[in-house]
This record gives C-alpha cells, sequence and structure tokens, in this order.
C-alpha cells in the first residue's frame, strides 16, 4: 500500500513544488513591474545627458556625468556690455562660470520643436539645442538664432540643398551649448574624427558600456560643441563681429558633422571650414559656406 502525502494540500490534487513555482513567478513579476517603472521613471533624466550615436539615435547615460576634472587658462573677464545681438543669440550675461552641472537640458523643448521633421520638403537634418546646466542662456532665442544661421541661405543649405529641421527629439546634429571646462573635457578635440574614414572606425571600436560616448569623437556623435564663453565673447579674429563669429562657431562646427574636411588658408577670405582662431594674418574671416549668396531676408 503507498503512503499518501499528509501535507498541507493532499487530497486536492495540488502538488507543492507546483505552488513554490507559481509563487516564485509572481514574484518574479512583480519586481519586474517595479524595476520596469523605475527605469520608465529615469528616462527623461537619462535622456538629457550628452549622449548622441553616430546613427543620431538618442542614447541613454545611467548616472549623472561628473564634473570636468581639466586645466584651462584663466578665463578674460568680458567687461562689455550687452547690446542686442547678443539677445538675439540668447546670451543674457556677460559672467560666465568656468564649469557648469555636466547636466543638459534641450533648449528645443522651449521653441515648441515637433519631435517629427519629416513634415519639411527636400533633404532634411534634424537639429537639437542642448544646453548644459547652470549655464545662463535665453534658449529661446539662442534656439532661432541657430535656426536661422543654419537654414540662411549662404549656409549648407543653399538654393536648396539642404533644410535644417528643429527637433525635440533624437537629431542628425546635436548643437551643445556648454562651460568651457565642460566642452574641453568632452570634446578635448573639436576636429577629433574629421575625417570620415576616422569617424567611422571611432565608432565601431567604441565599446558598448554605459562611457563608450567618450571614445567616440564628438563630429561622430553629430554634435557640434560651444563654448558658452566663446559664444559670449565672440572669437578674437572677429573683433566685435560677433554675431558673424557665432555663425562661424555654428557652421563650423555644422561642416564637419556633415563631413566636411578641415580647410587651410594662407592668404585671402577663408573658407568656414578652415580652423579661423589660429589662421595667418593674411587670412580674412568668413562665417559663411557660401558667402556670395544673397542673405536671407
Amino acid at each position: 500500500m503507498t503512503r499518501r502525502s499528509g501535507g498541507l494540500f493532499a487530497g486536492r490534487g495540488i502538488a507543492l513544488p507546483g505552488i513554490l513555482v507559481t509563487v516564485a513567478t509572481f514574484v518574479a513579476c512583480f519586481a519586474l513591474g517595479i524595476g520596469a517603472g523605475w527605469v520608465t521613471g529615469q528616462v527623461p533624466g537619462w535622456y538629457r545627458a550628452w549622449s548622441a550615436d553616430s546613427e543620431a539615435t538618442a542614447s541613454a547615460s545611467p548616472s549623472e556625468s561628473s564634473a570636468p576634472d581639466v586645466t584651462l587658462p584663466a578665463l578674460e573677464p568680458i567687461t562689455r556690455g550687452l547690446d542686442d545681438a547678443d539677445a538675439a543669440a540668447g546670451v543674457v550675461t556677460t559672467d560666465i562660470a568656468e564649469a557648469g552641472a555636466g547636466t543638459f537640458s534641450t533648449a528645443s523643448d522651449a521653441a515648441g520643436a515637433s519631435a517629427s521633421p519629416d513634415a519639411a520638403d527636400g533633404p532634411t537634418r534634424s537639429v537639437r539645442v542642448d544646453v548644459e546646466d547652470g549655464v545662463s542662456i535665453d534658449p529661446e532665442a539662442l534656439v532661432s538664432f541657430v535656426m536661422t544661421t543654419l537654414n540662411d541661405n549662404r549656409g549648407w543649405g543653399s538654393a536648396g540643398r539642404l533644410q535644417f529641421v528643429l527637433t525635440d527629439g533624437a537629431a542628425d546634429v546635436t548643437v551643445v551649448v556648454a562651460s568651457p571646462a565642460t566642452v574641453a573635457a568632452r570634446c578635448p578635440d573639436a576636429h577629433a574624427g574629421t575625417d570620415a574614414a576616422e569617424a567611422g572606425d571611432a565608432a565601431r571600436d567604441a565599446s558598448p558600456s554605459p562611457d563608450a560616448s567618450a571614445a567616440v569623437p564628438c563630429v561622430a556623435q553629430g554634435i557640434v560643441p560651444v563654448s558658452i564663453y566663446d559664444w559670449t565673447a565672440g572669437l578674437d579674429r572677429y573683433g566685435d563681429k560677433r554675431g558673424a563669429s557665432r555663425a562661424y562657431l555654428l557652421n563650423h562646427g555644422v561642416g564637419h558633422v556633415l563631413g566636411e574636411p578641415t580647410a587651410t588658408c594662407s592668404s585671402g577670405r577663408a573658407e568656414v571650414m578652415v580652423d579661423q582662431t589660429d589662421m595667418p594674418k593674411a587670412c580674412s574671416v568668413n562665417a559663411w559656406p557660401f558667402p556670395d549668396a544673397k542673405k536671407s531676408a
């Protein structure tokens, strides 16, 4: 005669191991649900992190960036007053902090950017504008200046070649306005990866770790880094033509993202892809890819 189990579930045809599996499955599903909710809650913060890959997809950083550890030359104080050109570019103060928070917010939100740039006619490149937290700037004016500059007839889209469309999501081009220390730490060589093959190799070789973006040159990630100090003070070679200096910073950086190599100048008007912070005195500055085209109204 076989002895029957005398356990709690005896006589109901329910085996104890099956119940344990059921309970374990329920607990696991509950834990996964909580985990998914936590991850969902973190997405907005992760999205703001300085991170964008070469295929223009928004990648998440699972932790906030630490303060950049770089040594910079002393910043020359900006003692002039603000003018209308500053207001048009979003400049609100000449008091520039060397380092910001190391986290970023999307200024495109303030301008009411569309999440889908597909409505534009012809070839397009989507543009997002990010600003480091702690950097004082008028985001709406900044975004307006960026988009007006990029879509100027003298710009890369001259003669209908291309149209830049603002987005607050994943972008082909991400203009990042940040503190001098953050730019120096995240993009130590603004021209690294400007060769298309070099940029492609860097992107392929980058490890998939959370810090992989640091191994990929900014240009290969579609990032145009702009120091808030340079944006406010203007580049020395441009003198008091700060509007033109800002246009150069944008057009030169975007040119690299579009695949344009660095050019050289020995004399005369420099091409926009010349490093105009370090060129012979015989060269004159030029902020535009097609400077002879008619200026946009």
